[in-house]
C-alpha cells in the first residue's frame, strides 16, 4: 500500500497572533514606563517644593530677627525701602502680589542661604499699633490697660523661587512691644 501524503498549506496565523501579542506586551510596557516617569517627576516636584518651603521659612525667621531689633520703618504713605515697607493702603492690592514686586531689588531684602546658595527674599510691612494677640474685644482697651494699642504689628512675607520653578510664598504676623 502506498501512503497518501497530504500537503497542508500554511496559513501563517501563528505568526500574526505572536506579533499581536508582542505589540500588546510592548504597549503595556510603554504605559508602565510612562507611569513610572510621571511618578518620578511628581516626586521631584514635591521635593523641590519642600526645599522652596524650607527656604521661605528660613527667610521668615531672618525677617523676624530683623524686626526684633526694631528697624526704622519708612514714613506712612511711603513705599518700600530695602525690604522695609510703610503701612499699606488697605484698599490697594497687597504689595507682594503686584507684578514685578519680587523682581525689583529695592522692594525686598535678600540674603544667601548657606546650605545651597539660594537667595532668601522677604519684605517687612509696618501694620501699625494694636492690641496684643491675647486680648479680645470684651477686655478693656482703654489707655493704660494691658490691652491698649501697645504693640507694634508687622506683616512679614517671604518668597522663595528655585531654579526649577518651585515657588512658595509664606506670611507671618509679628508683634513687638
Amino acid at each position: 500500500m502506498s501512503a497518501i501524503v497530504l500537503k497542508s498549506r500554511q496559513q501563517g496565523i501563528a505568526l500574526v497572533v505572536v506579533l499581536l501579542l508582542l505589540l500588546i506586551v510592548t504597549l503595556i510596557g510603554l504605559a508602565a514606563m510612562r507611569g513610572t516617569l510621571l511618578q518620578e517627576r511628581m516626586a521631584g516636584n514635591v521635593a523641590a517644593r519642600g526645599i522652596a518651603f524650607q527656604n521661605a521659612e528660613a527667610a521668615l525667621r531672618e525677617a523676624e530677627s530683623l524686626v526684633a531689633t526694631g528697624p526704622a520703618m519708612p514714613a506712612a504713605g511711603g513705599g518700600c525701602v530695602a525690604g522695609l515697607c510703610a503701612i499699606p493702603d488697605p484698599a490697594a492690592e497687597p504689595r507682594w502680589l503686584e507684578d514685578g514686586f519680587w523682581t525689583t531689588a529695592g522692594n525686598y531684602r535678600t540674603s544667601e542661604l548657606e546650605t545651597d546658595g539660594q537667595l532668601l527674599r522677604y519684605v517687612v510691612e509696618d501694620m501699625g499699633r494694636g492690641a496684643p494677640t491675647n486680648c479680645t474685644t470684651e477686655i478693656d482697651v482703654t489707655a493704660g490697660s494691658s490691652c491698649a494699642a501697645t504693640v507694634r504689628n508687622f506683616r512679614i512675607t517671604a518668597y522663595s523661587l528655585l531654579d526649577n520653578g518651585a515657588e512658595v510664598i509664606l506670611q507671618s504676623m509679628y508683634q513687638v512691644e
